[in-house]
């Protein structure tokens, strides 16, 4: 048990260049959604009064419509691989059409993390969300079919001179969906809310704080429906080859990148970095391997062995976190654009028992927040709260009571699990997250973790 003064933070870093085994070290910022830096338009940042307590509510409505669609882009996935075997079997082909299947599972403007970048020669700068559940990295470009509205001036890909269009025999072209090759590889991505981009793919110079990379392949977005509620485009980090670290990584940058966000209501930005670099000053990480999903490659699935509340193991059905070979579906992913953290029934169903039995506070109805434990903290100027740990395989990840526990009314007397169920799909969110060094380094299949202040 540890005592805490219940109080709420938000996220940090800084934006620098300097060399490491001959590798640039690119590293930009990370901020939330609400933050001044941010253009996102929404509910949230529409109204700038909003208390911290509202603003984690209504992330809280966006992390459950981004599950839903997470969930509903892994079914599909496994129909569309059914049909597609299916139909080769009929026609007697030989070859594999995964490819032809991308689900992207985010609802488009739900991302809670956005950077800027800057494309082409010379710069112009890019806001965009951030997430490590998609590969593709896209930006609204001139001249635009359908363009919504954003802060900064659309990509004007005729000032850069060191744009172009990739030809379709490319490999990156190869591994999108391509609509059609009338002068060049034309694309077309959807998103779970029903919003879409398509246009031309094209490699131009990316900048990344103040390292310049060149000949990254992204999507120059010339028709894009939808609002993304504001923001100019999206940077993938998932797995999949046309992911920015993937890409990277064939830019002789190592397939490696790191982040640390801060606590939710600190007025700090959080570092994002890649290559060496995003391990080199990190002593102490422990590693838990990369479980791969073949129905669903992008995602970093990693393996649930077990889970403890304030000391005690917690029993629950011990296939719980499995992955179903058949439907891809189950398992625990990290998602950066998720809020709260989502546990198979079962094992939620453990975590809430383990937890009343733990807390000394008052239990008071979550229904008005949409959480299921909430507590009175009346009257208390200091806490004692349990934590929990999920033990993956090969490492601990310790939530301390900050990473679990979320006032939830602008009085500061209710406090409540920033905890959800979820039928199949377990996954840890962002605010689990905070304050601790995560690592991918997709280059040995590992996620790595570390408990920190960031």
């Amino acid at each position: 048990m540890h005592v805490y003064v219940f109080c709420q933070i938000n996220l940090s870093s800084l934006i620098t260049r300097y060399f490491i085994k001959f590798q640039p070290v690119l590293r930009v910022e990370l901020f939330r959604r609400d933050h001044p830096l941010s253009s996102l338009v929404d509910s949230t940042t529409s109204r700038p009064n909003l208390t911290m307590s509202e603003k984690f509510l209504e992330a809280v409505k966006r992390s459950n419509r981004r599950r839903d669609a997470i969930v509903r882009s892994i079914h599909e996935a496994a129909a569309g691989r059914r049909a597609a075997a299916a139909a080769n079997d009929d026609a007697g082909a030989g070859v594999s059409s995964s490819s032809a299947y991308y689900n992207i599972p985010v609802a488009a403007g739900d991302g809670e993390y956005l950077t800027q970048i800057a494309l082409g020669t010379p710069t112009q700068a890019v806001t965009a969300i951030v997430d490590t559940g998609s590969d593709l990295m896209w930006t609204q470009c001139l001249p635009c079919t359908s363009c919504h509205a954003q802060s900064s001036p659309v990509f004007n890909p005729a000032t850069s001179s060191t744009y172009q269009v990739v030809n379709c025999s490319n490999n990156l072209c190869r591994d999108l969906e391509v609509v059609s090759c009338d002068g060049g590889c034309e694309y077309e991505y959807g998103y779970g809310d029903g919003s879409s981009t398509s246009g031309v793919f094209a490699t131009d110079s990316v900048t990344l704080g103040t390292s310049s990379v060149p000949n990254i392949g992204f999507g120059c977005g010339h028709t894009n429906l939808g609002s993304f509620s504001g923001a100019g485009g999206l940077v993938g980090l998932g797995q999949g080859p046309l992911s920015l670290i993937s890409q990277l990584n064939s830019a002789t940058v190592s397939k490696k990148f790191s982040y640390c966000l801060v606590s939710l209501s600190s007025p700090n930005t959080s570092a994002l970095i890649f290559g060496d670099t995003a391990v080199s000053s990190a002593t102490g990480v422990a590693y838990t391997p990369i479980v791969h999903n073949p129905i669903n490659p992008t995602y970093y699935y990693i393996g649930l062995a077990g889970i403890s509340v304030a000391g005690r193991s917690l029993r629950y059905p011990t296939q719980s976190f499995a992955i179903d070979d058949a439907t891809g579906n189950g398992g625990m992913i990290l998602d950066s654009g998720t809020t709260l953290t989502y546990l198979e029934v079962g094992a939620y169903i453990a975590v809430l028992v383990e937890l009343r039995a733990a807390l000394t506070y008052p239990i008071v109805s979550g229904a008005p927040y949409g959480l299921d434990l909430c507590f009175s903290t009346r009257g208390m100027a200091e806490l004692t709260l349990p934590d929990m740990v999920f033990h993956f395989t090969n490492a601990d990840f310790v939530l301390e009571p900050p990473n679990l526990f979320f006032m939830v009314n602008t009085a500061g007397t209710v406090a409540c699990l920033a905890m959800a169920e979820n039928t199949g799909l377990s996954i840890l969110g962002n605010i689990q997250q905070q304050d601790h060094l995560i690592v991918y380094d997709l280059d040995e299949a590992q996620i790595g973790f570390q408990s920190t202040s960031c």
